[in-house]
């Protein structure tokens, strides 16, 4: 499953991506922008390892942003999205009693800052508000909340690279603490490797490498850690308990860009290393498994304007 960040991703991405245009002389830039993104992404039905049975997703997503420019090198937007996952369980499924959550609605909030931090670096900061329930859940106890943080150096021309850091909370567990690497790196005229690249995290920005056929279309190769939490509602095995989702994405992506604005992609690949877990309202585990690979395919599309 790709999870349904992929405002979040693309900002990251994006931000990153435009610390590598620093430079002594001011680039154009438009004051205000807007952008919209979406897609979705189905995951074939995969074996669970411990209960027997199986599950498969469906997920989308959608997203819609605006920006204000102070400066070529200085923005501050706002961006709300929204999504949902659709959990299916065969009637053999051991896990959770057979039938642990089915709907799951996503809705987050962020608002990236971005400014210059000397005449080769820059910094950026994403604070995120994020809502993550089964349908029917109660809202005020599905919230959790983060930032990104990041400084890149322009190294040279074709390298921009620098650390970062995530810090989120968590429904009944203690906050993640994980590093982000900020990177834009044209290692020759047609490979590159970078952060973010549109793809959906449900925590952070994942690595892409990707080779440039011509000026609007490219193949790349993305993969990412994820972990995708949610409140359950109060019908289920663990009535106001936590659902989570956590796997090992890894993705080859076909990506048109007709032009600076636009991007559509289409990728296949798998879930790896994939585990479901179900907690109750105390966040004691009442049950856990792993599953098999996963197929996972799906599109997605970004647009500025």
């Amino acid at each position: 499953m790709v999870r349904f960040n992929v405002a979040l991703a693309c900002l990251v991405g994006t931000l990153i991506c435009s610390s590598g245009n620093l430079s002594a002389q001011a680039q154009p830039f438009d004051p205000v922008t807007f952008s919209v993104d979406g897609g979705g992404v189905h995951q074939s039905a995969t074996d669970l390892k411990d209960g027997g049975g199986s599950f498969d997703v469906d997920r989308w997503f959608l997203s819609a942003g605006v920006t204000y420019a102070w400066g070529p090198q200085a923005s501050l937007g706002l961006t709300i999205g929204g999504g949902g996952s659709s959990y299916t369980f065969d009637e053999d499924t051991g896990f959770g009693g057979g039938d642990p959550w089915n709907k799951v609605e996503d809705f987050r909030i962020s608002a990236p800052v971005r400014f210059k931090v000397s005449e080769t670096a820059m910094a950026f900061v994403i604070p995120t508000v994020r809502f993550n329930k089964e349908k029917g859940a109660d809202s005020g106890d599905s919230s959790t909340y983060g930032l990104f943080a990041a400084v890149a150096w322009r190294i040279d021309a074709d390298l921009t690279i620098g650390p970062g850091i995530g810090v989120f909370s968590r429904l009944e567990d203690s906050a993640r603490i994980f590093p982000v690497l900020a990177i834009d790196w044209n290692i020759t005229d047609h490979w590159n490797l970078s952060t973010g690249s549109g793809l959906g995290s449900s925590v952070g920005p994942g690595l892409s490498l990707s080779y440039k056929f011509n000026e609007h279309w490219k193949l790349a190769l993305a993969g990412r850690y994820e972990s995708d939490e949610f409140r359950l509602d109060d019908e289920g095995p663990a009535p106001g308990g936590v659902g989570r989702d956590q796997s090992f994405p890894l993705v080859v992506s076909g990506i048109l860009e007709p032009n600076d604005k636009t991007r559509f992609s289409l990728f296949v690949g798998a879930e790896l290393g994939g585990e479901l877990k179900l907690k109750d309202s105390f966040g004691e585990t009442i049950d856990k498994t792993k599953y098999d690979p996963a197929l996972i395919i799906g599109a997605s599309f970004a647009v500025e304007f």
